[in-house]
């Protein structure tokens, strides 16, 4: 370690009010940066459980913090209500089209039979199974083209963060993030029970995820409307994603 970094250390150290040749900070195993692979794993079995068995209660919070966060937030009952949320939505927004995550809860919605009658085309983004190399590339190029066109654009989730109205999409089967950041309108469906408390509690399922080796590559928090500040430290919506957004509580 260099003069400098030791200097720069010690500041640091001073800072938190901790003296010099102090010992490293013990980190509990049972924390979402616990080094115990066992004490990891069943924390996140009980993080599990608990969303399961607090579900209404961390809906009602969910739809509190989502709310102030600038979501339009809806309670629906069925993924055929929320698939009426968003027709009504797409009649409102003169929309003509919309793409679509190939998540199992949005093949639920069957928004292609539900929209035919308004003349809107609905592209579902997911490469054919069994396509080749070239084919699949071709594919892709078309749904980006699509998902930059598109008037509206729906997914489902894979956590919320009930404490701050966050949803949260990763790197998964059927999960394109073009669609929640590219066109000017993302609805986001929140299953019951994929709410968590905070982001203590997903950082440990990330954790978990880690171990197994199933992390991925990327994640995306959504918490309101895209917001900017790059000019002039005037806030802006809608410049670097989607400036209207909704959430729909399901179930």
């Amino acid at each position: 370690m260099t003069g400098n970094q030791t200097e720069f250390l010690g500041k640091l150290r001073r800072s938190l009010g901790r003296p010099t040749g102090a010992p490293p900070l013990a980190i509990s195993d049972a924390t979402a940066l616990g080094r115990d692979a066992g004490e990891v794993v069943l924390r996140a079995e009980s993080i599990r459980e608990r969303a399961q068995e607090d579900a209404d209660a961390l809906a009602d919070e969910l739809e509190t913090a989502a709310g102030l966060a600038g979501w339009k937030v809806a309670r629906v009952a069925s993924t055929q209500d929320a698939a009426g949320y968003i027709a009504d939505l797409v009649r409102e927004l003169e929309a003509r089209s919309v793409v679509r995550s190939a998540q199992a809860v949005v093949e639920r919605m069957d928004l292609e039979d539900v929209l035919s009658g308004a003349g809107v085309q609905v592209h579902a983004m997911a490469v054919r199974e069994g396509s080749n190399e070239a084919s699949a590339d071709e594919q892709r190029s078309a749904m980006r083209q699509h998902a930059i066109d598109a008037d509206l654009g729906v997914t489902g989730v894979h956590y919320a963060i009930a404490e701050t109205g966050t949803c949260v999409l990763l790197p998964r089967k059927g999960t394109s993030r073009l669609v929640s950041l590219l066109p000017p309108v993302h609805v986001a469906i929140v299953e019951r029970g994929q709410a968590l408390p905070g982001l203590d509690e997903f950082f440990a399922l990330q954790r978990a995820d880690s171990i197994r080796g199933d992390l991925g590559s990327y994640m995306t928090l959504i918490t309101g409307p895209s917001r900017s500040a790059d000019i002039e430290y005037t806030i802006v919506t809608g410049v670097h994603g989607p400036g209207e957004v909704h959430m729909l509580l399901l179930g």
